[in-house]
């Protein structure tokens, strides 16, 4: 990572930082070079999370095929003012839990209120940006830019990114999160160590009666039980919500070969 000190970094400074990140190496040297960033004044930042998102906030690569917001997929989350503007707010079937339901459930399991979360793998911080209007919480997000600009995106909305990849451990205190929500990033493709390492550092983060909340973890039917709800149960929290549904593929909403859903909302122990 060579560069001029006292200089502008270099324009592959991301590009190169985002492997390493993804490999483990953390935290990556200081440099004494200044981030290249978008000049957007404050005035171009939205006050509601769900406005659209503004161009400006995100310093496009020169060679990227898409230069704003509106060209990226509506699936990865970009599109706020409408395609996120439902998201956790209605269910669409038994395995979606919503914000509301949640600040519900929490009151009914004595969990108490809603103020600190972490949503592991967040996107564009959609969670956040919900409890933010919902319950005036604070929930942070850990995001990689992996081939979209997500953290800007979530800071842009007015909500936290955490740059940090799945295999770090949570940059947040022990015991001092009300919910722990890990959504589309967890799933089956994390090895199985690796994956029992992220639950327990989650536990580590809850304090005493906090919610894991386990959103749409996608795994082979086989492996269900002898794998991964084993390992969610050894964590000996109490069961709020446990439901499992058939995987299914987006085009056409046809069910995925023997693959399922789970959607589990646990409450840890009290002392």
């Amino acid at each position: 990572m060579s560069y001029t000190p006292f200089a502008p970094c270099p324009d592959d400074a991301l590009s190169l930082a985002e492997p390493l990140l993804l490999r483990g190496c953390h935290p990556l040297p200081r440099r004494r070079c200044f981030s290249q960033t978008p000049s957007s004044p404050a005035a171009s930042l939205p006050a509601d999370p769900f406005s659209p998102l503004p161009d400006a906030t995100v310093r496009w690569p020169k060679d990227a095929k898409c230069r704003s917001f509106s060209c990226l997929p509506q699936s990865l989350g970009f599109d706020v003012a409408r395609t996120e503007a439902a998201r956790f707010l209605r269910a669409r079937g038994p395995l979606d839990l919503t914000a509301p339901q949640l600040l519900r459930l929490a009151s009914l399991g004595r969990a108490g209120p809603i103020r600190l979360g972490l949503d592991i793998g967040g996107g564009t911080g959609t969670l956040a940006a919900r409890l933010k209007k919902l319950a005036n919480a604070t929930v942070v997000t850990t995001t990689m830019n992996l081939g979209a600009p997500y953290s800007e995106a979530a800071a842009a909305r007015g909500v936290v990114p955490l740059h940090a990849p799945l295999q770090q451990r949570f940059p947040v205190g022990d015991g001092t999160m009300d919910v722990v929500r890990a959504g589309h990033a967890v799933n089956r493709w994390i090895p199985e160590a690796a994956l029992e390492f992220l639950w327990y550092d989650a536990d580590r983060a809850l304090r005493p009666g906090g919610l894991l909340w386990v959103d749409h973890f996608w795994c082979r039917r086989a492996d269900l039980e002898g794998v991964y709800a084993a390992m969610l149960r050894r964590l000996g929290y109490k069961t709020i919500k446990w439901a499992v549904g058939d995987k299914t593929v987006a085009a056409g909403g046809n069910r995925a070969k023997d693959e399922v859903y789970l959607t589990a909302l646990l409450q840890k122990p009290f002392s």
